[in-house]
């Protein structure tokens, strides 16, 4: 665009700053965001990762404790014994075990599935505990080991039971112990508190965008959802059998992304008053820029026309270059040079793709005595005639005059037929054409010698087997062609 064309303009002004001004916005909210987006999603995967294995670990903790107790000689002998100091030391009115355990209840059940001793923290449980105990029993049955979480009514608990064996673990299992501990939201913010909020409910969800198995936890399913309040993580917890058995639903509130917010907006009140400024500036530099404009234009155009004229002349000169280089000056055909690279680049083309190279070359019958007789200048237009002749019959040959009456034409990819018919097309059509040059009729003949490639790889060579039987033409008489023995199909 030129510059004159270019008006300063108040309203161009106003334009190019609400347009920059939107686009920095959009790229920077969405590249800002997005950012924000990813660790706000970053840190809820890791929060909910936190509360999972807390809650892992806790059924961990409860199994490794109880494994111990029911791998405990002492309380192998109980099983059989039904020794009530083993009771009275473990577990009388006014200890604290179960709170030292941090379980809320103990169950101990012989083969027989009776329950033998059972002691419980939680008053619900208690209340509740033959019904309890006939349930766990049942359920759990013909089950050795287990350490996962249930449903019990509408309470939650991980549930661990542990197969009473001697420490040595010898012998066989002389009963059970069930032990676990009730799980509520309230224990549950305790051990997550990056979380504004914990809450157990029975809600599940069909759909879930990622899983994770931990070591108890086998299958749980979270489905997370960005809401223009917060966070909300459905956590899905099933059992071995793939069975739903709660949900965890954790709430936080979107604090990175809106703190991201802020932050664009920050950003884009002080971005916009500078951009003010530089669009002012560039306004007023429009208005100053736009007096010498003309000027400049002017001094353009007239280098513009200065450089034109000097690149047609140096169009010119290289045209001129490249007919001194590769065309001859008399009959306008290519020389000497340009004939060998365009045909040694065919011949190397042919052998690539294995196709049919020939050379052809001609020189005129007795043209000394033409020069001799008639003068050079009579000469040279029998050169330009035959020239023409050739040029008539040949399409996309390489034709080229390589000494003084010795000319070739290199054909490429054409079958040996067709060559013999051009060439005896050449040689007949000299035969009966007469030149008329102040009165004079000069008639001439041509002998042609032909050879392809066969094995040969350099044009040299080719043009040695052609110039050989070029002479042997003339030796036979002249007026014809004389072909290579050994010529492809």
């Amino acid at each position: 665009m030129n510059l004159k064309y270019i008006k300063p303009s108040i309203f161009l002004f106003i334009i190019s700053y609400i347009f920059v001004i939107v686009i920095f916005s959009f790229i920077s909210h969405k590249f800002i965001i997005s950012d924000a987006l990813k660790l706000e999603e970053n840190q809820n995967q890791n929060n909910v990762h936190t509360i999972l294995n807390s809650i892992d670990a806790n059924i961990k903790n409860i199994t490794n404790i109880i494994s111990d107790y029911s791998k405990w000689d002492d309380s192998y002998n109980f099983m059989i014994t039904l020794n009530e100091d083993y009771i009275y030391e473990n577990f009388r009115e006014g200890t604290k075990t179960l709170q030292d355990l941090n379980v809320d209840f103990i169950i101990y059940e012989n083969k027989a599935q009776k329950i033998l001793f059972s002691k419980y923290e939680n008053d619900i449980l208690k209340k509740d505990n033959k019904v309890f105990e006939i349930y766990i029993s049942n359920k759990f049955e013909k089950i050795e080991a287990v350490s996962t979480i249930i449903k019990y009514k509408s309470y939650y608990m991980y549930l661990i039971k542990s197969a009473i064996l001697k420490s040595d673990e010898t012998g066989e299992i002389n009963g059970w112990i069930y032990s676990g501990k009730i799980i509520t939201s309230k224990a549950l913010n305790q051990i997550s508190k990056a979380f504004k909020t914990v809450k157990i409910n029975n809600t599940s969800s069909e759909k879930y965008t990622s899983k994770m198995s931990l070591q108890y936890l086998k299958n749980v399913q979270i489905k997370t959802n960005l809401t223009s309040q917060g966070l909300i993580n459905n956590i899905q917890i099933y059992d071995d059998e793939n069975n739903y058995i709660l949900s965890i639903i954790t709430e936080n509130e979107r604090l990175i992304i809106n703190n991201a917010e802020k932050t664009i907006f920050t950003l884009n009140f002080i971005v916009s008053i500078f951009l003010f400024i530089i669009c002012y500036i560039v306004y007023r530099n429009q208005i100053m820029l736009s007096q010498y404009n003309e000027l400049l234009e002017r001094k353009v155009d007239k280098r513009t026309d200065q450089l034109t004229k000097t690149l047609r002349k140096l169009k010119t000169k290289n045209k001129e270059l490249y007919t001194l280089a590769n065309i001859d000056s008399l009959t306008k055909i290519k020389n000497r040079r340009s004939f060998f690279i365009e045909s040694e680049a065919l011949l190397s083309q042919s052998i690539l793709e294995d196709n049919n190279f020939c050379i052809l070359m001609i020189d005129i019958d007795h043209f000394k005595k033409v020069n001799d007789t008639y003068g050079h200048s009579v000469g040279d237009k029998v050169l330009i005639e035959f020239c023409t002749i050739i040029s008539s019959i040949i399409s996309d040959e390489i034709f080229g005059r390589i000494g003084g009456e010795e000319f070739c034409i290199s054909f490429f990819n054409k079958n040996i037929n067709e060559i013999n018919n051009i060439a005896e097309s050449i040689r007949s059509k000299c035969e009966e054409t007469i030149v008329t040059i102040d009165n004079n009729e000069v008639n001439f003949t041509i002998s042609l010698g032909l050879s392809c490639r066969a094995n040969f790889t350099k044009i040299d060579e080719i043009l040695q087997v052609s110039d050989e039987l070029l002479y042997k033409a003339k030796d036979s008489g002249r007026n014809r062609l004389i072909r290579c023995t050994r010529l492809p199909e």
